[in-house]
């Protein structure tokens, strides 16, 4: 499991990175939204159209619908699992959207791809892809949706706002792409390659920006974040592979494995960029990136070994 303190260990270098420049004002804060943009609006959509055409001439031995249920059924009972225990535990309103989105929606892209892709070969990381897909759905939806919520956003969020964005629809032509076996040319594919190798470096920056506003006491201040981290790292994966035990139906090794490996992970760090471009919690969203990240490095190994 080295492989994943090598992830977390430069997700970590990078948001440090971030940090440190935030600090020394070498980024403006006033540009940390403009780059956010440019996550969401560019990089980020060529990044998912890019993980969705790779796949093309691949084959699994796994049934796909099995992936596609499964990670939406995770998200929605990890969803609603926290949406019960924020009110029980009278997190405040404005914190409640960032508390459900972390516990909810995993970093299966930046780290969940490298991961899949190390343990368990290339047919896991497609199946890791395919789960991704499933993900951005609803981080550009219902994501967005609890990021804001509690907040007045003067540009109101409408369904057609939520599911028609840049990332959505990069899905959609994706499956267009592979479905169709369409060729993309060399010369694009080499130019959607260098915007996608963009995407998880500054996304990480974007996070560490974020949490240069704040002084380094105040990342660690909010002691109700570890709890939310032991959710996040801790009670989903392990409720997961309990469930995984009782079904009453088969499901395939590989799609169970990283199913599991998906519950895992920390956080994905898009909320982010999300909360930078409506101007909401950014603070709280970027600790949940941060908190969560730094303790997958002992988690992550610990329910992949239990889950075997």
């Amino acid at each position: 499991m080295s492989v994943v303190a090598t992830s977390v260990f430069i997700l970590f270098a990078l948001i440090f990175l971030g940090y440190f420049i935030g600090k020394q004002g070498v980024v403006q804060k006033s540009s940390i939204p403009d780059l956010s943009n440019l996550v969401l609006m560019v990089t980020m959509p060529v990044t998912v159209f890019c993980s969705i055409i790779d796949q093309q001439g691949k084959t699994s031995s796994s049934p796909y619908w099995q992936i596609f249920v499964g990670v939406a059924l995770l998200h929605g009972l990890s969803g609603l699992l926290t949406f019960f225990l924020v009110k029980a535990m009278r997190i405040p309103e404005k914190e409640q959207g960032v508390w459900i989105y972390s516990c909810m929606l995993a970093n299966n892209g930046f780290m969940g791809l490298p991961l899949a892709l190390s343990v368990y070969g290339s047919e896991g990381m497609f199946l890791m892809a395919l789960g991704n897909v499933v993900t951005n759905l609803v981080i550009f939806s219902v994501g967005i949706k609890l990021l804001t919520w509690h907040y007045d956003i003067k540009d109101k969020l409408s369904f057609r706002k939520m599911f028609v964005n840049n990332i959505n629809i990069a899905v959609v032509i994706g499956f267009v792409f592979l479905l169709a076996n369409i060729p993309v040319p060399d010369v694009a594919d080499q130019l959607l390659s260098y915007l996608a190798n963009i995407t998880s470096g500054l996304s990480m920056l974007v996070v560490g920006l974020s949490l240069s506003r704040l002084a380094f006491r105040e990342v660690f201040q909010d002691k109700k974040m570890f709890l939310m981290a032991a959710i996040r790292l801790l009670a989903i994966p392990l409720l997961l592979i309990a469930i995984l035990r009782v079904l009453p139906f088969e499901v395939d090794e590989l799609t169970r494995n990283i199913l599991i490996l998906t519950a895992a992970l920390p956080t994905s760090s898009a909320q982010s960029m999300i909360t930078e471009q409506y101007h909401t919690n950014t603070s709280a969203a970027a600790r949940s990136v941060f908190v969560t990240t730094l303790f997958s490095v002992a988690t992550v190994p610990l329910i992949m070994m239990l889950a075997l």
